[in-house]
């Protein structure tokens, strides 16, 4: 069957344009006018690939790409005019599978981008993961949080999740309702729609209640319903959105935008954060009341750093992931890798270390195990705070550090740096290398 396109453009003009020459090139086409249409499309209609404005207004193009890979994998697209060299990196290291520069040819560059994205093969998958069983470790601390997540799942309290940004608050949610057994599984990121679309997308709009409500929406409650609904970033919302947060959680009924009357929402909240609710509490930012509704259970994942026994099991489970995602075989990790990756602080956790390996699989030439070099050379690249001299500098201390068979002393002193200097250009790469590496 012919493949389906879901395109997202604000600009009637040009949406029309890409949607007739897809068409024209044989592929099925939907369209959406923003990312909240697009997200409801997909629910919807599976689709094959998406293509994605960058510049739109509430949701953008990657808080687009972040809303679209919660959900599902399907090869992204995005495009912009005049888009810095940043937004590309973030729209890479968030998966889209490209991002092309607008105006742009649509015979020799779109064309050929999508024809790529559709031909992929895609890797036999390994039985997913489910329930408690998604969270990779042995650790003490990792166990407990199964522990918890088997037990709070019988009941139907709100739960919230607390820990660091990057410690896999999401996959505990999902786990959870996984091991719930309830309806479908909601998610919302709160930072990433403002307070007047936040409203409307969780508990819905009537017809006319606003401008540019053409037309009735339920919201993410009643999508909800029978489920989970996961509240991403609960310390950002907004004053107003808590009120009736807090209304909802305590009669379990949602008053629409522009409604006089509520609908039953018969659904389980749960809540993540990175922010000290109780900080945010004294600091008259959040409700006493909702924090202690929220609250109906805690679980607190630990960081990777306090966990460092876990990333070898880790490491391979991921690598395993991203090995399947971009069809390459899965690599072992060398044991001078695996030294590497426990030492490291890992302040961005469990989602820097999954970024580290998918792009040190770039960097593997396909044979043999992948080794510490590829991990440098991941780092180096992944840092956007770099300038072009400090990278070059980066590559030829990798180079020296690697063809000396990673003995500090020896390259330090071929590049004539002081051990000072060593370590701090390393620390720029986020790495710690104050004793000798073996």
């Amino acid at each position: 069957m012919t493949a389906l396109l879901l395109v997202v453009e604000d600009h009637d003009g040009t949406r029309a344009q890409l949607e007739g020459a897809l068409r024209a090139s044989g592929y099925r086409v939907l369209s959406a006018r923003d990312g909240q249409e697009a997200l409801g499309v997909l629910e919807q209609s599976s689709v094959d690939l998406v293509l994605s404005d960058h510049r739109m207004a509430p949701m953008d193009g990657l808080a687009l790409l972040r809303a679209v890979r919660r959900r599902q994998q399907v090869p992204f697209v995005l495009y912009s005019a005049g888009a810095d060299a940043r937004i590309v990196f973030e729209a890479g290291r968030e998966g889209a599978l490209s991002f092309l520069e607008y105006p742009f040819r649509i015979q020799e560059q779109l064309l050929p981008t999508i024809a790529a994205g559709l031909s992929r093969p895609s890797a036999p998958a390994e039985p997913p993961r489910r329930g408690a069983d998604r969270l990779v470790g042995v650790s003490p601390a990792i166990r407990a949080v199964r522990t918890a997540i088997r037990r709070v799942a019988r009941f139907s309290v709100s739960v919230l999740v607390q820990g660091e940004t990057g410690t896999g608050k999401e996959l505990v949610a999902r786990a959870i309702h996984e091991e719930s057994g309830r309806g479908p599984f909601v998610s919302v990121a709160l930072p990433e729609l403002s307070e007047g679309v936040l409203e409307s997308e969780l508990f819905g709009h009537r017809r006319g209640a606003f401008t540019g409500a053409v037309r009735a929406h339920a919201g993410l409650f009643e999508a909800a319903s029978g489920g989970t609904l996961f509240l991403d970033e609960i310390g950002d919302a907004p004053p107003a959105v808590q009120v009736k947060l807090l209304r909802a959680l305590e009669s379990r009924e949602v008053r629409p935008v522009g409604s006089s009357s509520a609908r039953r929402a018969d659904v389980r909240v749960v809540a993540a954060t990175h922010r000290d609710l109780g900080d945010r509490v004294r600091a008259g930012a959040f409700r006493e009341d909702l924090w202690f509704r929220v609250r109906g259970a805690v679980i607190r994942i630990p960081p990777l750093r306090a966990r460092c026994g876990d990333v070898p099991a880790l490491a391979a489970a991921l690598l395993g992931e991203v090995s399947r995602a971009a069809s390459l075989p899965t690599p072992a990790l060398s044991e001078a890798a695996l030294e590497l990756l426990v030492r490291l602080p890992w302040r961005g956790n469990v989602r820097e270390l999954r970024s580290v390996l998918e792009n040190a699989v770039l960097w593997w030439g396909g044979d043999g195990a992948l080794g510490r070099g590829e991990l440098l050379e991941a780092m180096a690249s992944l840092n956007p705070d770099l300038d072009a001299g400090e990278h070059a500098l980066a590559e030829r201390m990798l180079d020296a550090w690697r063809r000396h068979g990673w003995n500090q002393e020896a390259a330090r002193r071929e590049l004539g740096l002081t051990r000072a200097a060593w370590r701090t250009r390393f620390a720029r790469l986020g790495l710690g290398v104050g004793r000798r590496a073996r």
